[in-house]
């Protein structure tokens, strides 16, 4: 049944996100799935001009969606390269292998991401701690969070 009466909503102002800095990327954290019983997380990706996001990869367990709100972002697949322009919206199910990057070289992007189910927003701050704390990040090290959250390179068929 579902919930009826007094069910708090809230306001997520940009000012007060959790700001995430992993490399060249910004990760601006408005919901992490705390208020949606991590059913789905919110976060807006700031990418700077000329500047990819992660290595190829797909999901085990969770839907991504992605809507562009500033520049142009390239979705690349083994097999496609999609850009999409401020506007419009990319979807990518579990199982699909993708990565991302900024299509432009001179403009930023910025493109605002769901996922679900939330708690996946942990794996960005398990990114930003360790690259605050100036330790570089090595493949292996990606690698193995990728696989704490079920994500996976595309030469990996299932779960380690």
């Amino acid at each position: 049944m579902p919930i009826r009466g007094p069910v708090p909503v809230k306001l997520y102002k940009l000012d007060k996100a959790e700001t995430l800095r992993i490399g060249p990327l910004t990760i601006r954290v408005y919901e992490d799935g705390s208020l949606t019983e991590n059913r789905v997380s919110s976060i807006l990706i700031e990418i700077p001009a000329g500047q990819s996001g992660p290595p190829m990869h797909w999901h085990r367990f969770h839907d991504e969606l992605f809507f562009v709100t500033k520049g142009r972002v390239a979705f690349i697949t083994p097999t496609n390269e999609v850009v999409a322009s401020a506007g419009d919206l990319m979807t990518i199910p579990p199982g699909a292998i993708h990565t991302f990057k900024n299509a432009s070289s001179t403009e930023d992007a910025e493109c605002y991401m769901t996922a679900t189910p939330g708690q996946y927003v942990d794996y960005f701050r398990m990114l930003a701690k360790v690259t605050q704390a100036g330790k570089p990040l090595t493949m292996n090290d990606v690698r193995h969070m990728m696989a704490l959250f079920g994500t996976f390179p595309p030469d990996v068929d299932s779960e380690p």
